[in-house]
């Protein structure tokens, strides 16, 4: 299976560098052109999937109702494995301030996801994805986290939660095979 993941637009607590993770924030302006953009720059590209499919989270969804309208495509599916990290008390804190603390993997806090946990439900979600669409290629919408995860998963060597970005509206492309999730590319706006 191919995984194209796409992280949402911006919000506006992207905007202030705030950290929402379940909060169900909008799309802002500038967060609904970068997913025009994207959808443009897929079909331009003449990427073409088998199904899009999106967090249940208002900016992801709106997110993959814009590329989708692009690539003549409707939002088939949401899945809850594939939502945002669970902030708990970080949650509307300002990103400088708390992510070199919570990103830690010994870092462990009642109400907080935290790094194992995160990446054991994004494995365990990308295989039920696996199951389901094996032999496709899935175009999702979902989030900074999840896509940090992936790449985790990917090459933990290479990758953590805070040395690499993962900008609004850019595409990580995943192998997904029984035995091993790996990065294809990366496509910023």
């Amino acid at each position: 299976m191919i995984l194209a993941m796409i992280r949402h637009g911006e919000t506006e607590y992207n905007r202030q560098r705030l950290v929402q993770g379940r909060m169900d924030n909008i799309l802002n302006e500038t967060g609904r052109n970068q997913a025009k953009k994207t959808g443009e720059l897929l079909k331009s590209l003449n990427d073409t999937f088998d199904v899009l499919g999106a967090s249940p989270l208002k900016r992801a969804y709106e997110t993959a109702e814009i590329v989708g309208s692009l690539l003549g495509m409707n939002v088939e599916f949401t899945f809850d494995g594939m939502l945002e990290r669970d902030f708990g008390p970080f949650e509307g804190k300002s990103i400088d301030e708390v992510l070199e603390i919570c990103t830690k993997d010994d870092y462990k806090e009642s109400g907080f996801e935290d790094n194992d946990l995160l990446q054991e439900r994004i494995k365990k979600a990308t295989y039920e994805l696996f199951n389901e669409f094996d032999g496709k290629k899935v175009l999702f919408v979902s989030h900074s986290h999840v896509i940090k995860s992936l790449l985790i998963l990917a090459d933990k060597s290479k990758y953590t939660y805070t040395n690499h970005y993962v900008g609004n509206s850019s595409v990580c492309y995943f192998n997904i095979t029984k035995n091993s999730i790996e990065l294809i590319k990366q496509i910023d706006l």
